[in-house]
C-alpha cells in the first residue's frame, strides 16, 4: 500500500519500529521479514494471505492461505458481501 502510494510511510508495520497489537491482524502479500513479524507478533490473531507458501509469515500466522492476493482478496470479498446479505 505503502509502495502503491496509498498510505504514507509512516504508517508502514515494522519499517520504523512502528508496532501493533490488535485483536486481529490480517497480512496480505507481507512476506514476513524479521522485522514485519517482530513488529505485529504480538497481534492475538494473525491471518496471512501470501503467493509463496514458504513464506516466513506463515511461521507465525494462525490462519494462512497460499495464493495470489490479487485473487484472493477479491473472492474473499464476495464472500463476505454475500454472508452479510444472507444475514441482514
Amino acid at each position: 500500500m505503502v509502495d502503491a502510494s496509498w498510505r504514507p510511510h509512516s504508517v508502514q508495520v515494522g519499517q520504523i519500529a512502528t508496532t501493533v497489537s490488535p485483536k486481529l491482524y490480517v497480512a496480505v502479500g507481507v512476506s514476513g521479514g524479521t522485522h514485519q513479524v517482530s513488529a505485529m507478533s504480538s497481534s492475538r490473531c494473525i491471518v496471512a494471505i501470501d503467493k509463496d507458501p514458504d513464506a516466513p509469515i506463515f511461521k507465525v500466522a494462525d490462519c494462512g492461505l497460499v495464493g495470489d492476493l490479487f485473487e484472493v482478496v477479491p473472492a474473499l470479498t464476495e464472500a463476505v458481501k454475500k454472508l452479510n446479505a444472507q444475514h441482514a
